[in-house]
């Protein structure tokens, strides 16, 4: 450091980023929030460690440990070994939109 004050700027949205692409981010981290919560509340209900269940589902532990806080968007691979080493069957279904 040179002895200058640290500023902050503001955040803008870059050029090839809109508004529309923010709020799909945030939906999409939301999602993936949701997805970890619910692993999350499955491994303990089965009285799973992180370790125990990545050894399980064939990944690492802090994989798993990313994924149960969202930080970590699953292929359905993953998402498929994950619902196997639950003792649970991966189902996605499609619905119509209200």
């Amino acid at each position: 450091m040179n002895g200058q004050p640290i500023t902050h700027g503001t955040w803008e949205l870059g050029s090839g980023c809109d508004r529309t692409e923010v709020r799909t981010g945030r939906a999409e981290a939301r999602l993936g929030q949701e997805l970890g919560r619910a692993v999350r509340a499955r491994r303990l209900a089965l009285g799973l460690s992180q370790m125990a269940l990545a050894g399980r589902a064939g990944m690492t532990q802090p994989a798993l440990s990313r994924l149960e806080t969202g930080g970590l968007t699953p292929t359905i691979g993953v998402l498929d070994r994950l619902a196997r080493a639950l003792d649970a069957k991966l189902t996605i279904t499609f619905t119509d939109a209200p």
